[in-house]
């Protein structure tokens, strides 16, 4: 059986002594940010953030 953590105990347990505080510290600058934790394999319900095709490289004038 295999233990199942949630995102708060993976990000505490990468401190010493398993630290709560600095867990929910980072997971809210994260919010702020506009970053979200997510299920590994689970779909993101804002589909614009994935590209449909890649950027083509912008064009440099030449000054020569």
């Amino acid at each position: 059986m295999t233990r199942k953590l949630t995102p708060r105990q993976v990000i505490a347990r990468s401190y010493p002594s398993w630290d709560y505080a600095m867990a929910d510290r980072l997971t809210a600058w994260l919010d702020e940010c506009g970053y979200e934790i997510v299920e590994r394999g689970s779909q993101h319900t804002d589909a614009s953030l994935v590209p449909t095709e890649p950027k083509s490289a912008p064009e440099v004038a030449r000054t020569m």
